[in-house]
């Protein structure tokens, strides 16, 4: 649970703290979050200590009732908070290409954590904050885009990094040669097609079925998810070291829905966040770490991809991080490409010294809320 706890003043006299109760209760916000994740899972887990830590924050002026995998799909998520169908949901914006351009170069440039001076367990911790900072304070064109959907921005986790989780073996590329890979983006879409395999488009809540079914030989996600959505139930093979990159996870609320709330709700929603934020990435590299653990004892082969595979990404990265920039602007103008790509590489490498001692989440929640959410003016944000 959080470790944080809201001081309170004590109450004048009985009646003061009943206007005061009364106050508040005139003014109480009660919002709804859709999260696309199982009801058990870790990441459901992380929002239920989040709508937690909002109602403390807030002093009781705001409650969260968090409806995973019920309310919204992340497939539905974007309309659905859009339309007011809920007010937050984990807004996963690969699967709205058209709607957030700008919010998916800047995803797709998390290929940069499998670099040397990047890579690694933690990689992930700098990257969600290193977009979380970019978008906030130096793309007015993601703000754009967000505000379209009437909605707002609240940061972003990021996922352990990607594998090839597969019912089928690999034993060098040539086997990768016409298998059907559930893709969750354009850059995992990109690679398939480059060494040969079959893209398959599919949202992580159909991919368990599509795997046991045979629809998709193996899927290219993250290490988390192998035990949070139930792979680890059919999957025979994980191979790491290829595809790679991290699926971004951005939190976003209903435009109005956040306007409703006063200052100091909007404040404490903001401290929320950077711990959920932390806490949701936090939560993917120790699921990654239980899966890898568990795996043995399944009879699940569990490690490096062949050396030619491992080769074969390597040089796909090297040179997708220079089309990037202009797949993005033949298909959508965008000519910010070049110059986001050198501005989250700075960043990572100010987030990467940032976050290279943090031990726990709570410990990343404070780092994100004192470099990033600490500074938003919330009178202004969203307006």
């Amino acid at each position: 649970m959080k470790k944080s706890t809201i001081k309170r003043s004590l109450k004048a006299s009985l009646m003061g703290a009943t206007m005061l109760s009364m106050a508040g209760a005139a003014h109480a916000a009660d919002l709804s979050f859709a999260g696309g994740w199982p009801p058990n899972s870790s990441p459901t887990k992380m929002l239920e200590e989040y709508a937690a830590a909002v109602n403390e924050y807030s002093d009781g002026e705001i409650n969260v009732r968090i409806f995973p995998l019920s309310l919204l799909s992340f497939a539905e998520s974007n309309a659905g908070v859009r339309d007011g169908i809920a007010d937050l949901t984990a807004n996963l914006m690969a699967y709205f290409p058209s709607e957030y351009p700008n919010f998916n170069m800047l995803a797709e440039f998390s290929q940069l954590v499998e670099l040397e001076e990047f890579s690694g367990e933690f990689s992930s911790t700098a990257f969600a904050g290193a977009i979380t900072e970019y978008v906030i304070n130096e793309c007015p064109a993601c703000m754009e885009e967000i505000d379209a959907q009437n909605q707002i921005y609240l940061g972003a986790a990021s996922t352990t990094s990607y594998v090839l989780q597969c019912a089928v073996p690999l034993n060098s590329v040539a086997d990768l040669n016409g298998k059907r890979i559930r893709t969750a983006g354009a850059y995992w879409s990109r690679w398939a097609e480059t060494v040969g395999a079959t893209p398959v488009s599919m949202s992580v809540n159909e991919t368990l079925e599509g795997l046991n079914q045979g629809v998709v030989d193996c899927t290219a996600s993250n290490t988390a998810d192998f035990v949070n959505f139930g792979f680890i139930d059919v999957v025979k093979h994980v191979y790491l070291g290829l595809p790679g990159a991290q699926f971004n996870a951005p939190f976003t609320m209903n435009k109005d829905s956040w306007n409703s709330l006063t200052d100091e709700g909007k404040s404490a929603m903001l401290r929320a966040h950077a711990e959920l934020m932390a806490d949701v990435t936090w939560i993917y590299i120790d699921e990654a770490k239980a899966g890898r653990e568990r795996a043995p004892d399944l009879g699940i082969e569990y490690g490096e991809a062949a050396a030619d595979m491992v080769e074969l990404n390597r040089e796909f990265i090297q040179g997708d991080l220079e089309s990037v920039a202009q797949i993005y602007n033949d298909r959508f103008g965008i000519t910010s490409g070049a110059e986001a790509s050198a501005a989250l590489n700075e960043l990572l490498v100010k987030w990467t010294e940032l976050t290279k001692d943090v031990s726990d989440r709570d410990a990343l929640g404070e780092v994100y809320y004192n470099e990033i959410f600490s500074k938003i003016d919330v009178a202004s944000y969203g307006q």
